[in-house]
């Protein structure tokens, strides 16, 4: 009896070790699952977290910048499409007609024909103009009247001058078959203006400034004078 007593409290004891050997075995393998578990939630949370940094920071945060938005170099302005910009100023523009004050005018005795009075008309500007038409020549100190132009000499284009270029003019004070008798005007001045518009009627408009110059007692009568031209010996012609 004794011996069957030990035996069977040996039995219960070892039941007992067993028991708690398969206890000990099921909390470790709850604990890794539990590690496992929470290694996932961790995941899960790190992602959360990636996505909110992505949107706070990147492109899709919720604040669009418009593309067309001038820079701050730009000023703001923008010049629509097609629209022609304004040209460039300095020299370069249209080839309007020549002024009193962008040329420099002489005026001397020609060797040839008989009679005549060479106008020398130089662009002292930096841009290219025009000259019209034939110059306004009138004499002094009281004489009334201008020299008329010459038809015949009319150019077959206008004449324009490049900076530094110049044209001439003929002007004859009398004719070479007209003898002076002393009865008739002479000039010991005469004065020089510019055209700036011709109509379509051939009627001419002056800048209104002419430049005077001094001359030798000229016998004056029924002047004439050319248009203006390229070429010296044209205008002596």
């Amino acid at each position: 009896m004794g011996t069957l007593r030990r035996r069977a409290a040996l039995v219960i004891a070892g039941t007992a070790a067993v028991g708690m050997v398969l206890t000990g075995c099921s909390d470790s393998g709850s604990g890794r699952k539990s590690s496992g578990s929470s290694g996932g939630s961790s995941s899960s949370k790190g992602s959360s977290k990636d996505s909110g940094k992505g949107t706070g920071n990147g492109s899709g945060s919720g604040k669009t910048q418009p593309t067309d938005t001038p820079s701050k170099g730009g000023g703001g302005k923008t010049v629509p499409a097609g629209k022609p910009s304004k040209p460039a100023t300095g020299g370069g523009g249209g080839t309007g007609p020549c002024t009193d004050a962008e040329t420099k005018t002489t005026v001397t005795a020609a060797p040839r024909p008989v009679n005549y009075q060479l106008i020398t008309l130089t662009n002292t500007s930096k841009r290219t103009c025009t000259v019209l038409s034939y110059p306004v020549v009138s004499f002094g100190p009281d004489l009334d009247g201008t020299a008329e132009g010459r038809e015949d000499t009319k150019p077959q284009a206008v004449v324009t001058l490049k900076p530094g270029a110049s044209a001439y003019a003929g002007l004859n004070t009398s004719p070479a078959d007209q003898a002076d008798d002393g009865s008739k005007p002479h000039a010991k001045s005469l004065s020089v203006d510019l055209i700036k518009k011709v109509g379509g009627d051939g009627s001419t408009l002056q800048f209104g400034r002419p430049e005077s110059f001094k001359v030798n007692d000229l016998f004056i009568y029924e002047p004439t004078v050319t248009y203006w031209q390229q070429e010296l010996d044209v205008a002596l012609s």
